[in-house]
């Protein structure tokens, strides 16, 4: 069993996440809602349905921003962003908030993990995670562990 340092997931944190997590899904959309947009914008003859076209490209994109923002600092979250530490085992985690609850979760349970180049996101649910930064694990041994005991288990 290895346990991790306290980890506390800001707002600012939760919302770079979310816009990133949505362009490594969707970053088709984007490229073409900003080809479409420069390819109007480039035109030398515009009409108003042009124009329409532009503005939509550009609300759309600072509209999904908003709503991403609006998320990570919402008060709902308030849980989400409590400082916590995990106990893993080889078949489970435990979350440990501040306040001293605590929720045991089944690695069985986990649907799926992303890897970046700072963290883990270990999906319980579609848009529910764990998030698990690498320099959570003190000793070099433990990361290697978690890696090997946990992390190909949720893979397979």
């Amino acid at each position: 069993m290895i346990t991790t340092q306290p980890i506390k997931l800001t707002s600012k944190k939760l919302f770079e996440i979310s816009i990133m997590t949505y362009l490594k899904r969707k970053w088709w959309l984007f490229v073409w809602i900003w080809g479409l947009a420069i390819i109007l914008l480039l035109d030398s003859k515009k009409d108003s349905f042009e124009f329409f076209l532009f503005l939509f490209c550009i609300t759309f994109t600072i509209l999904l921003v908003v709503q991403f923002w609006r998320n990570a600092y919402s008060k709902q979250n308030k849980l989400f962003l409590l400082e916590r530490y995990y106990e893993v085992e080889p078949d489970i985690i435990t979350g440990i908030l501040e306040d001293g609850t605590s929720q045991p979760i089944k690695i069985e349970h986990f649907i799926k993990v992303i890897r970046s180049s700072q963290y883990y996101l270990i999906y319980i649910a579609k848009a529910q995670f764990i998030y698990v930064p690498f320099d959570s694990f003190k000793p070099p041994a433990d990361k290697e562990w978690f890696d090997n005991e946990v992390i190909n288990k949720i893979k397979k």
